[in-house]
């Protein structure tokens, strides 16, 4: 697994999608994840993966430097079509959710809150993990990573990191595989 989190920090936004399922990981098997959810939990949580590491890396990144001089302009960015993510992101949380025992429980109270309580929840729970994930020593290759994703629509990067995440998934559940029948 940790071969899949530096490649998903290495492309910075794949933050997102980690950060989304890693509350789940053991759901998150290449027969469960259907990339068109995985790119849409991941387009949504791109907002808040950024507002994540500029709270986390704002003290570590040079102040005129790219990731905090852009940073109004980048969270527009990843901010425009969050909204109509959010459908498709829910479905994906509560899907992945569903298939780990220990998550039905979170699959009841996202079943139970609407959408003007569960997105703040939602919101606050992915931020968490983000943070946690990013290493201050990680900052400026992730600012390294913004400034090469940066011409991409947003749509396209959260699409490659579901394909990331995806693949990150296929190889955990190879390495689970290998280890169940070493034992």
């Amino acid at each position: 697994m940790k071969h899949t989190i530096n490649a998903t920090k290495l492309a910075f936004v794949s933050l997102a999608a980690a950060a989304t399922f890693s509350a789940s990981p053991a759901a998150a098997q290449p027969s469960n994840l259907d990339p068109a959810a995985v790119a849409a939990a991941s387009r949504y949580a791109l907002p808040i993966a950024f507002d994540s590491f500029v709270t986390k890396c704002s003290a570590n990144l040079d102040q005129g430097g790219y990731a905090l001089s852009n940073s109004d302009r980048l969270m527009a960015k990843f901010s425009d079509g969050m909204d109509d993510a959010w459908p498709a992101a829910k479905d994906a949380m509560i899907m992945m959710a569903s298939g780990d025992e220990d998550a039905r429980e979170m699959t009841a109270v996202f079943a139970m809150l609407g959408d003007d309580e569960l997105r703040p929840f939602v919101d606050g729970l992915v931020g968490g993990l983000i943070g946690q994930e990013i290493k201050t020593d990680d900052c400026e290759v992730i600012e390294r990573g913004l400034e090469i994703l940066d011409p991409l629509p947003a749509d396209n990067i959260a699409q490659m990191v579901g394909l990331i995440v995806e693949l990150g998934a296929r190889e955990d559940e190879e390495q689970a595989a290998s280890e169940s029948t070493a034992e």
